[in-house]
């Protein structure tokens, strides 16, 4: 009996950290975890060609100061305009954040909430107050940024070439652009 006691706590402990970590797996491939706001591409939707329009939006820390910007987009792949900002997280509540905007100093207080992700997508935010209209963002596990198109100064071709490289579907709709 004890060869057996001895035996079945190590064996014991072992099953019961590996549930444990399943679960935590399984919680995070199902969309348990939150996204973070930081180092991933958010687009508003899936583009149907080339040429279809999309809204962007992306946020990067910039330089050692660990001051947080990013840049809102608006275009096609060939095509756009984008937009910067400055931004500024409420270290008491994940779900608020003060946008800046660059160019004109204008200043926007942001709610963030999760949603339902559309078929396609692994993560979706409502983000209300957005300064340029749009509400629903929504991104892919496999878009966070990384490399040189991590930082907020990345330009969206840039970082949309990195996610092209590693979205097959994506890959396939842009394959014949000049």
């Amino acid at each position: 009996m004890d060869h057996f006691a001895r035996f079945w706590r190590p064996a014991t402990m072992r099953l019961l950290t590996g549930c444990v970590a399943l679960v935590g797996l399984a919680t995070a491939a199902c969309g348990g975890a939150e996204p973070k706001m930081e180092n991933r591409l958010w687009i508003d939707h899936l583009p149907d060609s080339k040429r279809d329009s999309l809204a962007a939006l992306m946020i990067g820390q910039a330089g050692d100061d660990k001051r947080t910007f990013g840049g809102f987009y608006r275009g096609t792949v060939f095509r756009g305009s984008f937009d910067a900002f400055e931004w500024i997280a409420d270290p008491d509540d994940a779900s608020k954040a003060t946008l800046r905007l660059l160019q004109d100093e204008e200043v926007s207080a942001l709610t963030i909430e999760t949603c339902e992700p559309d078929p396609r997508f692994d993560f979706c935010v409502l983000l209300r107050g957005d300064p340029q209209g749009v509400e629903r963002y929504q991104s892919r596990r496999r878009w966070g940024a990384r490399g040189a198109a991590s930082t907020a100064g990345a330009s969206f071709p840039l970082l949309w070439a990195e996610i092209l490289a590693d979205d097959p579907e994506l890959a396939a709709l842009y394959a014949d652009a000049p």
